[in-house]
């Protein structure tokens, strides 16, 4: 009798719970095995660690992307750079050409102030790109400054064949 007494004691202090961090003793851990509850939470936190896996690959191949991207406009810039100081060079070269030029007649001084103006012209632009380029907070697409340029060495180019 005292067995059984004793049985019924420790059975009532053993409370049912599905949540082991509630408290709960052996018959609580015993039932919560048995039905599958702890299989169950333990497939919804495996479910929230997979989605949150997922999210963190997304977000570094996202930022591995942004990183491309970057260092590939970088590059971008360097070689418009490159090209706006070689653009800038040739006009110094065709204005010192201009400059050194003998003219007798004024028709002749004529087309080459007219030529000087022009190229006046075309050096102020390659300045305003040269900056367009270098701006820290480059918000002009690249593209425009690309097509800009292109327009500025064909006038280059036609001023360099028009004034030999």
């Amino acid at each position: 009798m005292r067995f059984i007494l004793i049985f019924i004691i420790l059975l009532s202090g053993c409370t049912i719970m599905e949540d082991p961090n509630q408290g709960g003793g052996l018959l609580s851990t015993t039932t919560n095995i048995v039905s599958g509850s702890y299989d169950e939470r333990l497939q919804k936190r495996q479910k929230i660690l997979d989605e949150a896996q997922d999210k963190k690959l997304n977000l570094v191949k996202d930022t591995k992307q942004l990183e491309s991207e970057k260092l590939t406009i970088s590059e971008q810039v360097k070689i418009e750079n490159q090209k706006l100081s070689e653009i800038g060079i040739s006009i110094k070269t065709l204005e010192k050409k201009i400059k050194n030029e003998k003219t007798t007649l004024k028709s002749n001084n004529k087309d080459k102030a007219k030529k000087l103006r022009q190229l006046k012209k075309l050096k102020n632009r390659n300045k305003k790109l040269q900056k367009k380029i270098n701006a820290n907070n480059n918000k002009n697409p690249i593209k425009s400054i690309q097509s800009e340029r292109d327009k500025l060495d064909k006038e280059l180019s036609l001023l360099l064949e028009a004034s030999q």
